[in-house]
Parts: structure tokens; sequence; C-alpha cells
């Protein structure tokens, strides 16, 4: 498992760094906030205990989650700039239950971050950039038996953070589309935590496209 003090500190200085070895006029906007679509690959997977036993979560293993992305950053010198994220993303899932009926359980992730970002290119119409975010994310998971008329209800908020980049492409003088955008979302969950996934860390990635506005 990476450390994550290492991870979050050999990101941010990768990014601290750019700047100095690439150097370049830049007149373009100091600000800029993105608006788009996200989906998030999920992977929680539950501790296993040692000597082994059955492990019951509400939800667990590999799936898609749909949502949002946004962020906001503000440019400070030569394309380095600091980010504000957030971003949300739904699932339910549902199985038959003995009764005739359904058992649902409704998946929400909702990651709050920030942190440096460094864009490519100066006044080019492509403009790669990379960033490293840290913050929280809440999970909560609902799980619902509407045959028995019963529900639970479980979350966790946790370390969270987003190490990726993408590409943005302009179309006008204000206006980018980002046409696509990975994260490496891992979620480190603490033992103990209400979801039932004991202390573990979650390798999530995060896919967003949608549009800039600078």
């Amino acid at each position: 498992m990476i450390h994550v003090h290492k991870l979050f500190f050999g990101s941010f200085l990768f990014l601290c760094c750019v700047p100095l070895a690439a150097a370049q006029s830049d007149d373009r906007s100091r600000f800029e906030f993105f608006a788009g679509y996200s989906a998030l690959r999920a992977n929680y997977e539950a501790e296993r205990p040692n000597p082994p036993a059955p492990v019951v979560v509400a939800f667990a293993g590999k799936q898609t989650l749909n949502g949002f992305n946004v962020s906001a950053t503000v440019y400070l010198k030569q394309g380095f700039g600091l980010t504000g994220d957030f971003s949300g993303h739904f699932k339910t899932n549902s199985t038959p239950d003995s009764l005739g009926g359904n058992i649902e359980t409704h998946i929400r992730v909702v990651n709050v971050l920030g942190g440096p970002q460094y864009k490519f290119g100066g006044n080019s119409r492509v403009t790669p950039f990379v960033r490293s975010l840290f913050g929280v994310a809440h999970t909560r998971s609902k799980l619902e038996v509407p045959s028995l008329n019963t529900s639970d209800t479980n979350s966790s908020t946790d370390f969270a953070l987003a190490i990726g980049g993408g590409v943005d492409v302009r179309v006008s003088e204000r206006v980018d589309l980002r046409v696509f955008q990975v994260d490496y979302n891992p979620i480190f969950l603490s033992s103990g935590n209400p979801l039932g996934f004991g202390n573990t860390r979650a390798d999530n990635v995060r896919f967003s496209f949608g549009v800039v506005i600078r």
C-alpha cells in the first residue's frame, strides 16, 4: 500500500517544480471554471480479518457511479495555479428479495478537494494540465427493503486524493472544451468506519469531461 504522506508530498513537489522547468509567457485568463459530466470507477474492497470470517457490507467491489465534477482554478504565475474541486457520484443497485420485492442500495460518493495545478502550452489551442489535489471524501450507503418497510444508512468521511490531469481545447476566446480529465482518486477508509470495510484504501478512478469558462 502506498503511504499517503509520501504519495501526497511527492506529487506536490513535482507540481511545484514544473514551473521552474517550463517557464513561458502566458496571457491567458488567471481564473477558470470547469463543469461537466463525471464517472467514478469505484473499487471498494472489504478488509478480510485474520482468521478469515464473513464480511458483510452494503456495497463492495468494482462498479461505475455517474455524476458531475466542478472546479475553479486561480492561476498565479506561468501556468501554476490553485484548484478547488467538487464532485458527486451516485448509483442505485437493486436485488430481488424473497418476498417478491427488491432490496435497493443507494450509493453516494462526494469529493471536496483542493491543491496545485499546472497547465502547459501558454496560449496554444491545446493545453494539457496536471494536478495533485487533497481533501476529504464522504461515502454514503443507504439500504432499503420496501417489502419490510425498513432502511439503514451508513456513511464515512475520510482523507482522499485526486492525482491526474487532462487536456483542454480552445473553442473561443473565453471557452475551452475539456475533452478528457482522469484522476486517480484513492479514499483512505479508517479502521472502524461505519461502512464495514475496515482499515483499507478504495482505489477509485475518476473520468470527467465538460466545458471550461475562463
